[in-house]
């Protein structure tokens, strides 16, 4: 079963206001659910089924036409085997790839200092889950469990 979960950058934000949910998002979702429905070799009327979702309707959203409601969402993300993440705002990019440009939003944000400080967040962070309980003290330097 996939993980429900929604990443939270300046896409997500889309979600906080219902009218930011704009015709060219609606219509990117779209186009990605029916790539998703595609890729399993079903009809629209087979997702529909499986995913309890008039069939009107899942045209209406592959379509771009309206807002796909939360339960919805969710219950695509099931049906089709992928995670709310994907279905909503695609593939994810690489691990490499959301890193540097973390970076570069922390470095252009806070400069160096800000840089050093989010490497230092993330050290400590790792080290807690190397350590097996995933929490760590960290007293000038070192690391206590």
């Amino acid at each position: 079963m996939p993980h429900i979960m929604l990443r939270m950058d300046d896409e997500a934000t889309l979600f906080t206001e219902a009218g930011r949910w704009t015709r060219p998002f609606r219509q990117a979702f779209g186009s990605r659910l029916a790539q998703l429905r595609r890729m399993r070799g079903w009809k629209q009327r087979e997702l529909a089924r499986r995913a309890q979702i008039d069939s009107g309707r899942l045209s209406k959203l592959e379509r771009g036409v309206v807002r796909a409601s939360a339960a919805e969402l969710i219950r695509l993300s099931l049906t089709l085997g992928v995670t709310l993440d994907e279905l909503v705002f695609g593939a994810a990019t690489s691990l490499e790839a959301d890193w540097q440009r973390l970076r570069g939003e922390i470095e252009k944000a806070g400069g160096p200092p800000a840089l050093d400080c989010a490497t230092r967040m993330l050290r400590a962070f790792a080290l807690s889950f190397q350590m097996g309980n995933g929490t760590a003290d960290f007293k000038n330097g070192e690391a206590t469990v």
